[in-house]
């Protein structure tokens, strides 16, 4: 009975062409390569984690104003869910949720507690300096950066556009209030080179 040769002359010709499909998949898996993946959710319930992903994927914050369609977007319910629902350390972790949308609604849980201190929320978002947000009212929105949001949608310190929702009452020291607002005003004068940033990042 003869035995069967292996055809080894084979292998040359497909190495070329094993090397291009593995250089294709890492080329791809690097290209949808996002920080999400490395994010913690330990700590945060099933029912929030699944929230936020929703909030993420449609990335705007919707107020409750009837929308172009004639009906309020799922984006309103999602946030009004999770400002009622999440807990404080929940909110805490979310601060660090590579995506500004998500991030501005846990500014926003924070903000409205009593039992938080504000300095150091004010000071972490005005150094998230590549965060952005899209606010949609109705048939209307707008983009901001995260500390922008954060002071002047949310809290209102600044006093410079009407608040988006009822401020919270916001508890500063004369000189803390004149340090958020001092270093706010020299990153919204970077605003443009932010942008510009951060769009490098999510092209």
């Amino acid at each position: 009975m003869k035995k069967k040769k292996h055809n080894t002359q084979q292998l040359p010709y497909l190495l070329p062409i094993l090397t291009f499909l593995m250089v294709g998949f890492l080329f791809i898996i690097s290209n949808s390569y996002t920080p999400k993946w490395n994010f913690k959710w330990k700590g945060i319930r099933k029912e929030v984690k699944d929230s936020v992903q929703r909030l993420d994927r449609i990335g705007e914050i919707s107020s409750d104003s009837i929308s172009q369609y004639g009906y309020r977007l799922d984006s309103y319910f999602i946030h009004k869910w999770l400002i009622e629902n999440v807990k404080p350390l929940e909110f805490y972790k979310l601060l660090d949720y590579p995506n500004g949308t998500v991030k501005a609604v846990a500014y926003e849980g924070l903000m409205y507690n009593n039992k938080v201190k504000k300095y150091p929320l004010f000071m972490k978002s005005l150094n998230d300096t590549l965060a952005f947000v899209y606010y949609r009212s109705g048939c209307i929105g707008s983009g901001a950066m995260l500390s922008d949001y954060v002071i002047n949608f949310i809290t209102n310190i600044d006093h410079q556009a009407p608040p988006k929702y009822n401020p919270p009452i916001i508890e500063l020291t004369l000189e803390e209030k004149e340090e958020i607002l001092t270093l706010f005003k020299k990153r919204k004068a970077k605003e443009k080179y932010y942008f510009e940033e951060f769009y490098k990042i999510i092209r």
